[in-house]
């Protein structure tokens, strides 16, 4: 439960619009179930390195100068080139967009981060990290949905350049979720 004095918080890569194409055909391989899945909205669309939870107010000043000190990747770019969903395709309850070229540096990055983390929160490192995109979410009441058409989609690559990461606030309004960059660290 989040207090006054609180903000929930996430690191990530924000993720520019030119997948927002990318992602009216992706709908379009559920037809009849499009509707059930909770389609991130394009403009939340980002990539998580880390999601820190709720975290107080005061203790965000000190994350920034962590992040700040501990942050020492070089800027690089990411290619987006894949579809996946977790836990399985049998089971599926999130549907992604997996990472081929850019991988090894954002799991660089995470790694700086959690080493940063550790020394500012007493938040638990991650388990793993997976580099994906989140686009959507099924629910748990949908007991069955064909995810192979679009595990099967073929798209060209998408190249961002990773140029900075973002500290930012999940706000959880009554509109839906909107995300808010409290701070940039730029890449060297």
């Amino acid at each position: 439960m989040k207090k006054i004095n609180e903000k929930r918080v996430f690191i990530g890569v924000p993720i520019s619009t030119v997948i927002k194409p990318l992602l009216a055909v992706l709908k379009s391989k559920f037809t009849g179930n499009s509707e059930k899945i909770n389609w991130i909205p394009s403009e939340n669309i980002h990539l998580t390195l880390r999601f820190v939870g709720n975290l107080s107010i005061k203790n965000i000043e000190g994350i920034i100068q962590s992040l700040e000190a501990e942050i020492i990747q070089n800027k690089f770019e990411m290619v987006i080139e894949s579809t996946g969903a977790f836990p399985s395709s049998d089971s599926p309850r999130v549907l992604w967009l997996g990472i081929k070229r850019g991988a090894i540096e954002l799991i660089s990055l995470h790694t700086q981060i959690e080493s940063s983390l550790l020394k500012i929160t007493d938040k638990t490192p991650a388990k793993t990290f997976t580099p994906h995109i989140t686009i959507a979410k099924i629910p748990q009441n949908i007991v069955k949905i064909d995810v192979l058409p679009f595990l099967n989609t073929v798209y060209s690559p998408i190249e961002l350049d990773v140029n900075s990461i973002c500290l930012f606030e999940s706000q959880l309004l009554q509109e839906g979720v909107k995300y808010r960059i409290l701070n940039e660290f730029p890449l060297n």
